[in-house]
């Protein structure tokens, strides 16, 4: 009983602003497994478990679809299921001169201990053998060179070379013969890279590493990855240059949003906090306010096309604005869903809308032009839901100037625009759409007339959402 009025005292728990990664869990990796990518990892586990010539793969999905996640778990599952596998990321190690020294370094700790470290060993050996000259850094004088020991040299480096492949061969070879299947190599955040250590990277993975029993898997986001290729080479046909690099490329399905958002909602622990708070001006509860997210939140995430990590900011300016909100204020759903949705798909007009310069119509017209490509969880979620959209559309003008459109939606000539943008949406200066035009107007006033929504402005927005006064001072 002390603890429950402790609790009452000092208000419902606040939600966190952040969320740590979740640990694999080294037994069940798939336990935290929200979107079904054990699928993805058990038809890769299929292509590569039988192969034994040279064999690289791409796994191309645009950043924040999780690619990480799928990566770091099938891993572990592959060594669960004996598998020798390795898991890179290039981004940490970018920062190397030759990614040469990244791939044996990674060889060299994941077996430094067993019964396959002499080999590793002598990988690492021939390796620094190639290396010496970068990492020494000594300057060459050239009025001392000699075609001869030019020469020389590269045939000494040639050697170099093919007895590092051999190496590297045998010890291919060696995990073959122990675990019956090839050696995996996950290279993951290849895109982030700088774009030489990137290219250079997949150049040492084809001309030392093309042997038998080894398999490369690069995560990467092929359209940035191209953008690193042209940024070396110029205008060349980027696409055509990197195909030569992968056996096999795939593309990772997109997410279904609605999925991914309950999880996010979830992983937030956003409901304790609406649960426990006091009802809301004019609501019957705070409850209620949590279901009006809920439901619009994946919406708006499948209409603008969001990946996984931009839904999971979203969630994050959600959570701040929930701890920022005094007892008894609103969160205004409609409009605070719209605009932090808004704002991570487009920061300019997002900007533009809060400081005074853009209308509200240019935010209603963005997000219901917005063509998301078709496929699973890629859909046009929002429609044409004429409920939906006159609660959007009534909120988003009241935060804009509600007594001018008030009267614009009133007028017969609400096809003039006023300043630089139309103060009214496409769909309301058609003059057929007089019904949708009434609802709105309905709306607007209904947020007005309840004794809470005079706060709903940009003022009031801002402060739940930028670090702006708080929104119990408006």
């Amino acid at each position: 009983m002390v603890t429950e009025s402790v609790q009452k005292e000092a208000g419902p728990a606040l939600p966190p602003l952040k969320v740590e990664e979740a640990k694999i869990n080294v037994v069940t990796p798939w336990t935290d497994d929200e979107l079904d990518r054990q699928k993805i990892a058990n038809r890769l586990t299929k292509v590569i478990e039988d192969q034994e010539a040279p064999f690289v793969i791409s796994l191309d999905g645009r950043w924040g679809t999780g690619k990480t996640f799928l990566l770091k778990r099938w891993r572990q599952e592959l060594q669960n299921k004996q598998f020798q596998a390795i898991y890179f990321n290039a981004w940490e190690d970018d920062f190397c001169d030759d990614p040469l020294l990244s791939i044996i370094g990674q060889l060299s700790e994941h077996f430094e201990d067993g019964k396959f470290k002499d080999v590793a060993l002598n990988i690492a050996g021939f390796g620094v053998g190639l290396l010496t000259k970068q990492l020494t850094g000594t300057a060459v004088d050239f009025t001392d060179l000699k075609p001869e020991s030019i020469l020389d040299g590269y045939h000494r480096q040639r050697r170099t070379k093919e007895q590092l492949k051999a190496e590297i061969q045998a010890l291919a070879a060696k995990v073959k013969r122990d675990s019956g299947k090839p050696l995996v190599f996950i290279i993951d955040e290849l895109d982030r890279c700088r774009p030489t250590f990137a290219i250079e990277l997949l150049e040492r993975v084809k001309h030392i590493f093309d042997v038998p029993n080894i398999v490369f898997v690069f995560g990467l986001n092929r359209a940035e990855l191209t953008k690193s290729v042209q940024s070396i080479y110029g205008n060349i046909e980027a696409s055509v240059y990197l195909r030569r690099f992968f056996d096999m490329e795939f593309v990772l399905p997109e997410v279904n949003p609605e999925k991914f958002c309950l999880h996010l909602l979830q992983r937030y622990d956003l409901w304790p906090h609406f649960r426990d708070s006091p009802p809301v001006i004019g609501i019957n509860s705070a409850a209620d306010e949590y279901s009006a997210i809920a439901e619009q939140l994946h919406q708006f995430f499948g209409q603008l096309g969001l990946s996984l990590r931009d839904m999971d900011y979203c969630l994050r300016v959600l959570a701040l604005a929930t701890r920022g909100l005094a007892p008894g204020r609103t969160l205004f759903p409609y409009a605070l869903v719209a605009l932090i949705s808004t704002k991570i798909a487009n920061i300019e007009l997002y900007r533009g809308f809060m400081s005074g310069e853009v209308a509200g119509a240019a935010i209603i017209d963005y997000i219901y032009e917005r063509q998301a490509p078709v496929g699973e969880g890629r859909a046009r979620w929002l429609g044409d839901n004429d409920a939906t959209r006159v609660w959007i559309e009534a909120a988003i003008y009241c935060i804009d100037d509600f007594t001018t459109i008030t009267q614009k939606l009133s007028s017969n000539k609400r096809s003039q625009n006023m300043g630089k943008s139309a103060v009214l949406s496409q769909r309301a200066r058609q003059n057929e759409s007089q019904e949708f035009v009434s609802w709105i107007l309905e709306r607007m006033q209904s947020y007005r007339d309840n004794n809470s929504r005079h706060l709903l402005n940009r003022n009031y927005i801002a402060g739940l959402i930028e670090l702006y006064a708080q929104p119990d001072a408006y």
